[in-house]
């Protein structure tokens, strides 16, 4: 694993599956402090972000993982299975791919800031709540699930600056994504889930 102790800022970057679905922002620096905290939504913010992010030389990057959005739901899956494996009938076509559990959503810049030499990473949102014990409590995503994840934040992290008022879930996993390129370059340890599209997926060892 490369030696990430000397880095200085932080990012994470939950990524919203469409256009019309948030992606949230969040910069963290060594001290744990917001930087920046914000919301973007076309590939095209995200693209003109990273390109104008200063300091990015000295930046852990980190993108969640996405759900694809053109895949059907789980129910239609159950139902599927007393009929036939999508995968052994010639009727339902792989159209848009979405069959894929992932989206491809940005993979192939953020493969180009790999290749320039970024450290750019990505990241399963479940698997860092999980591993920083944050998971389980509520329903992923409710309301009950985002108040919680905030006073965390506030209280065991000390991110004081925080406001008082419910931040956008996007917002929190990109905090919690940063987070864990933080405790990374503390650690300078780290575990390869699998790779997607080029990149590799972390989390905590």
């Amino acid at each position: 694993m490369k030696d990430f102790s000397t880095k200085q800022t932080f990012v994470g970057i939950s990524l919203g599956n469409q256009s019309s679905n948030d992606t949230g922002v969040a910069i963290l620096d060594k001290n744990l402090k917001i930087v920046t905290l914000d919301k973007l939504y076309t590939v095209d913010d995200i693209t003109f972000f990273l390109e104008n992010l200063y300091g990015k030389e000295d930046a852990l990057i980190v993108i969640s993982m996405t759900d694809n959005a053109t895949m059907l739901s789980h129910k239609w899956k159950v139902y599927s299975k007393r009929y036939a494996l999508v995968q052994t009938t010639g009727n339902i076509k792989n159209v848009e791919n979405w069959q894929e559990r992932f989206s491809p959503r940005g993979a192939e810049y953020f493969s180009t800031l790999k290749e320039k030499g970024y450290d750019v990473f990505r990241y399963e949102i479940s698997d860092i709540k999980m591993k920083l014990r944050l998971g389980g409590m509520f329903k992923n995503r409710s309301p009950y699930d985002c108040k919680f994840l905030q006073n965390v934040l506030r209280t065991e992290y000390n991110m004081t600056e925080l406001p008082s008022n419910m931040l956008p879930v996007s917002q929190i996993e990109a905090i919690l994504g940063a987070i864990m390129a933080h405790k990374i370059s503390e650690s300078n340890k780290a575990e390869v889930l699998y790779n997607y599209k080029g990149l590799d997926v972390l989390t905590l060892a």
